[in-house]
């Protein structure tokens, strides 16, 4: 039995993984597809990562081999329209009603009105380009030669390359390049939407299937992503070199390396240090690599997760009375509700309890720090404000990785650098940003005034 992957809505909300409205999201970032029905298998995959390492090895070896290819199947989206709306058309089921079909659209025409005919002729054409389209291009992949990988895909199915008797109607067809004889439309109407429906719904999910993986292929080729090693869960390991945020302009690259001595990671720094986009980087490549999806680093290594969960941008709730902070622990309780059932988990808080004082603020991320830590099936990346919480953490948890983005001052302008490095921040700098926006100055003119 299959284990769905763990995660919620605050989790992919927080990393802006679904959406295809959004520019910012992690989908839009793939999502080349040409048609409707590429895009919602491409959706699909988006909803359900997978959690076994065959499946996901399989995925991966699946967009490798379209990565691979030099020709691409470029689908009229026209004749592709004309083909689906003729397909799931009233099919009859016998000669004879497809003849009293055909035999309804010849006298329409005989009365003057030719459209009913001429669509049909358009439909039927476009059926048979867009599968001798398909055709060429399996031949182009040579399926036969990678059954093992493709064997039980939508591309596993020969009809299209075997059928003779299609073969026939493809040339009776070329032959009549104006208007179709009356048997010959009649026996065309028969096969494609009778007696060939669940083959021709096949080539659509053939079509479908290529095209999402060409979508996929063509994103991770044209941005240098790569493929994301998946090991056994038991190994506990999470290795990333040059990671970085697939839709950050420019974004920096960092290192990352968890290991079953050493599960938690507690980061520093100041605000716009690049705390925020550092973890979002990590939950999106486990999310995607997790797909089976090429991942945007130069190398990245990881253990099986049974879920991801992520606190980031928790919101209060007026219509039911909390909080912010009230928020925040029960989101820390959802998570800490999956880990003490045992679950695999990669787990990121993003500046915990930011709704309380710095007092309850400290106690409480200090505690639930050494408390999630002490789960070893799970990796934690938790950041903070509060150095101090640091510091005494170091007291009780030693094999902790303590980790800060630096600020570099320029005068009174801060740089960053937006890699992290081994340490606790001390940078402060928040007046420093007041004064640099001249606030303070502001005020008192205004004061002045009135």
């Amino acid at each position: 039995m299959r284990m769905s992957f763990l995660t919620d809505k605050q989790t992919l909300k927080d990393l802006h993984i679904l959406g295809k409205y959004r520019r910012d999201s992690i989908f839009s970032v793939f999502n080349c597809t040409q048609t409707f029905g590429g895009e919602h298998l491409l959706e699909s995959m988006f909803q359900q990562p997978l959690t076994r390492l065959a499946d996901i090895n399989k995925r991966s070896d699946l967009v490798a081999f379209f990565r691979r290819q030099q020709q691409q199947l470029i689908i009229d989206l026209e004749d592709l329209d004309l083909a689906q709306n003729f397909i799931s058309g009233d099919a009859g089921g016998s000669m004879l009603q497809s003849s009293l079909y055909i035999s309804r659209n010849w006298l329409w025409q005989k009365l003057g009105l030719p459209e009913n005919r001429t669509h049909f002729q358009r439909a039927i054409r476009a059926v048979i380009r867009l599968l001798a389209q398909l055709r060429a291009y399996i031949q182009s992949l040579g399926i036969e030669q990678h059954q093992p990988l493709l064997g039980d895909t939508p591309l596993a199915n020969l009809w299209i390359l075997e059928s003779k008797e299609l073969h026939a109607l493809e040339e009776e067809l070329a032959k009549h390049a104006e208007n179709l004889p009356f048997a010959l439309a009649v026996r065309g109407d028969y096969l494609l939407r009778y007696r060939w429906s669940n083959a021709l719904r096949d080539a659509f999910s053939m079509i479908y299937f290529i095209d999402t993986f060409q979508s996929i292929a063509q994103v991770a080729n044209a941005r240098g992503f790569i493929r994301a090693e998946a090991r056994p869960a038991e190994q506990q390991t999470l290795l990333f070199s040059n990671l970085y945020h697939p839709t950050v302009p420019n974004a920096v690259g960092n290192d990352i390396a968890y290991s079953k001595d050493s599960n938690l990671i507690f980061l520093t720094g100041a605000n716009m240090a690049g705390k925020s986009t550092y973890m979002k980087s990590l939950g999106i490549a486990i999310y995607l690599a997790h797909m089976g999806f090429p991942v945007p680093a130069a190398q990245m290594q990881f253990s099986i997760k049974e879920g991801l969960f992520t606190s980031i941008n928790v919101e209060d709730d007026i219509s039911l009375g909390h909080s912010h902070y009230y928020a925040e622990v029960l989101r820390v309780k959802t998570v800490a509700e999956a880990v003490a059932q045992g679950k695999q988990l990669l787990v990121i808080f993003d500046e915990l309890f930011k709704g309380t004082n710095v007092k309850d603020a400290f106690e409480a991320t200090f505690a639930v720090s050494a408390a999630f830590q002490k789960h070893t099936s799970c990796q934690y990346l938790i950041s903070t404000h509060i150095v101090e919480v640091g510091e005494q953490l170091k007291t009780v948890a030693p094999q902790v990785q303590f980790l800060k983005m630096p600020t570099i001052m320029r005068g009174q302008i801060p740089t960053y650098t937006y890699r992290a490095e081994p340490g606790i921040s001390a940078d402060k700098h928040g007046m420093v940003l007041i004064h640099k926006e001249n606030v303070l100055e502001l005020l008192e003119k205004s004061r002045s005034k009135f």
